[in-house]
């Protein structure tokens, strides 16, 4: 079965790409701020603050 073609106003297009740069702009920040967390967490002094509060 054939699928119907959707067309968009210029408006809708529009509206679609704000969307999807907000979505990528978001995406690329929680990357960045996700990997910022795993740095932080390989330093010597975090990894044995955690391991202190943990076995206490």
């Amino acid at each position: 079965m054939a699928k119907n073609r959707v067309s968009l106003t210029e408006e809708q297009r529009r509206r679609n790409a704000e969307i999807l740069a907000r979505l990528r702009d978001e995406e690329r920040r929680l990357f960045e701020e996700t990997r910022a967390l795993q740095q932080e967490w390989k330093t010597d002094s975090n990894r044995r603050r955690r391991e202190r509060g943990q076995a206490m």
